[in-house]
């Protein structure tokens, strides 16, 4: 049987392809669930979220379940006058999302103070298992 040089050629480039596809999906995710948060849309953060998401704001704190990350980000939400994050740089590495990010964020009766950061978003299908935190 001979052998499809040009067949193989073309699935390489299909897989490529796809790959690149899923990758800009995954990121697309991340960044419209940022621009939620900025936009503190609490109800609409929940489809972007697994039932059993697990979200590290620290190394010493872990917040499990939809409901619960979203609670808690509410009630951050509630404590700042700002809280807003912008995506400096995304990556993809298979099904997870790394961003650095500069933060926000402003009490009452304070001045801005912004804090870069890093996060790393864990996708399971087209939704977050897993999102880690880090401030620097």
């Amino acid at each position: 049987m001979p052998h499809d040089l040009n067949g193989d050629i073309m699935d390489a480039i299909g897989r490529e392809a796809l790959t690149g596809i899923q990758q800009l999906e995954r990121e697309l995710i991340v960044r419209d669930f940022v621009a939620l948060l900025n936009d503190r849309a609490h109800a609409e953060l929940h489809p972007f979220l697994t039932e059993d998401v697990v979200y590290r704001p620290s190394a010493s704190k872990s917040v499990w379940g939809r409901s619960a990350v979203t609670r808690m980000i509410a009630d951050l939400h509630a404590s700042f006058d700002q809280w807003t994050t912008d995506l400096e740089s995304v990556a993809v590495c298979g099904d997870t999302v790394l961003t650095e990010q500069r933060l926000r964020l402003r009490l009452p009766g304070t001045s801005t103070v912004e804090v870069m950061g890093f996060a790393s978003f864990r996708l399971a299908g087209a939704q977050i298992s897993a999102w880690n935190q880090i401030h620097a």
